[in-house]
């Protein structure tokens, strides 16, 4: 069983590319305590999912996402997705 101090620094490297800073994930695991790591990486991954649903809608819905990604000229630009913060 990982110590509060080894699940924050597993934790932190999960969400290391995200920007969290080691106070922010501190907050979270004791957000949640008593949880398994895969807790973790879930609320991550609904995290991501929740953006990526509202970049579909933001760029048309996904009627319009087979356009936005694949019919497009070759000089336009994809759209971009921004990462949470």
């Amino acid at each position: 069983q990982p110590t509060h101090e080894d699940l924050v620094n597993i934790v932190h490297r999960m969400y290391q590319n995200d920007g969290l800073s080691k106070d922010e994930v501190v907050r979270i695991v004791d957000s949640f305590p008593n949880q398994a790591l895969d807790f973790y990486g879930a609320l991550r991954s609904r995290t991501y999912d929740r953006f990526v649903l509202k970049w579909v809608e933001d760029i048309g819905g996904a009627e319009k996402l087979g356009e936005k990604l694949v019919r497009r000229r070759k000089d336009d630009a994809l759209p971009a997705f921004i990462p949470p913060k």
